[in-house]
């Protein structure tokens, strides 16, 4: 059986952040990933813009706009990848703020392995990918209960 690949977009200022995270990545078993990196929020929002990614590992310290600002860019860009934020300082309410905001799912850098991060990652994919499926259902729901009304008359 074939494993699934991947495209992820890491937001990371951090280079040996990035560099761990690739090699955690590359020790997955079940999955592989193949990385594109960039430096700041604005970088990648237009990579998200330019091109579709399975998933965005998102650094909460940026120096452009923290993950908080990004995840409301990205929402008002109507860009769908999810998201997995990240950060090497823990913050109390962070996580929680980082879920509303709508990422699908927070951790602390170094408590990353390649177990948890690739479980994650297939996780908010699959998760991500049935909110879409749902979307699209409900479209076809509206359209159809639009075409019954109009074939009734009504």
């Amino acid at each position: 059986m074939a494993v699934p690949a991947y495209q992820l977009l890491v937001i990371d200022d951090s280079k040996r952040d990035t560099l761990l995270l690739e090699r955690i990545l590359q020790q997955a078993e079940d999955a592989t990933f193949t990385v594109t990196h960039v430096e700041s929020a604005n970088a990648g929002l237009v990579e998200l813009g330019s091109r579709a990614y399975d998933l965005v590992l998102l650094d909460y310290y940026l120096p452009d706009m923290d993950g908080l600002a990004f995840l409301e860019a990205k929402q008002q860009r109507g860009l769908t990848s999810p998201v997995i934020m990240l950060t090497a300082f823990g913050q109390d309410r962070l996580p929680v703020a980082a879920l509303q905001a709508g990422a699908l799912d927070y951790f602390r850098k170094d408590q990353v392995n390649s177990s948890l991060l690739g479980k994650a990652i297939r996780r908010a994919i699959e998760k991500a990918q049935d909110a879409m499926r749902l979307r699209e259902l409900e479209a076809t729901v509206a359209r159809l209960q639009q075409e019954l009304k109009e074939l009734r008359g009504t």
